[in-house]
């Protein structure tokens, strides 16, 4: 066959075929009478493993070297493996150092740079899963905080100013940048440039604002999944976990015993459902 019908029935370009023999990785015979190169079944084949083997980002040595028998197609692959294992770590840690930068709001003229670059030329230490635990669910938990949060302003809101005026001092109190982009009673506005939307919960003695960020999906904690998911479990479970804790530890400094007990398990339970059902709504 010629190296048209070599290219279609490898799915290898002919200028690459051609790139490949020129590399010494493929030797077509040759017809007689016209010197035109015939590729035959084998030729193929080898042409298929050299892509698959490409497609692997296996460098080309090392694909000459399997095709000599030089170098054992397993020995090659458990080398590539490694090195493709390396290459995925870097590109965990250049993904983690991104969520953390953009979480930041950075701005091109305040970024400080040189502490960026320093933390990229030495990263720490790669951690366990167990480890970091504490950073990540504080990470976790601000992420949560960024998507949703409430707050009770100082009066009642009654008219659009005023809710534009609690909004401003809950960003003068937390240092953070308001921008407002939409006035009325449900108000759309950014805070460290993420936008949000809020909403007013009247209360029976003070105003509740609420306010929920308009694109929640490009909050990322940047975290692996399975470590986030676990996170998002104890971040349930640690509150009622801890009223358990308060409470038998003060009746039984009290009382001296457990008579406390079910008191404690009822007000645990009222707390982790409060949360599930936080998270549910």
């Amino acid at each position: 066959m010629n190296i048209k019908q070599a290219s279609e029935q490898s799915g290898v370009s002919a200028p690459n075929i051609r790139f490949y023999e020129k590399e010494g990785l493929l030797t077509p015979a040759r017809r007689q009478g016209n010197d035109y190169r015939d590729y035959t079944a084998g030729n193929v084949r080898t042409l298929k493993l050299i892509r698959m083997l490409r497609m692997l980002d296996v460098p080309l040595p090392t694909i000459k070297a399997v095709l000599r028998g030089e170098q054992p197609l397993q020995q090659a692959l458990q080398a590539q493996q490694t090195v493709l294992e390396q290459q995925a770590a870097q590109l965990a840690a250049a993904m983690q150092f991104c969520a953390d930068l953009a979480r930041q709001a950075p701005q091109m003229d305040t970024l400080d740079v040189d502490a960026c670059l320093t933390r990229m030329e030495s990263p720490a230490p790669q951690q366990g899963f167990f480890s970091g635990w504490l950073q990540d669910y504080c990470t976790l938990t601000q992420v949560q905080h960024q998507k949703h949060f409430f707050f009770i302003p100082q009066g009642s809101i009654n008219t659009p100013q005023e809710f534009t005026a609690a909004l401003q001092t809950y960003a003068e109190e937390k240092e953070i940048q308001f921008t407002l982009t939409k006035e009325g009673m449900y108000p759309e506005f950014s805070l460290d440039g993420i936008p949000y939307k809020a909403y007013r919960n009247p209360g029976k003695y003070r105003d509740e604002i609420c306010c929920d960020a308009m694109h929640p999906e490009q909050l990322d904690a940047g975290l692996p999944p399975r470590r986030e998911k676990l996170l998002r479990i104890l971040r349930i479970a640690v509150p009622p976990v801890c009223t358990f804790a308060a409470i038998m530890a003060a009746g039984w400094l009290v009382t001296g015993g457990a008579g406390w007990l079910w008191l404690a398990v009822l007000v645990s339970a009222g707390v982790l459902l409060g949360r599930c059902f936080e998270k549910w709504l």
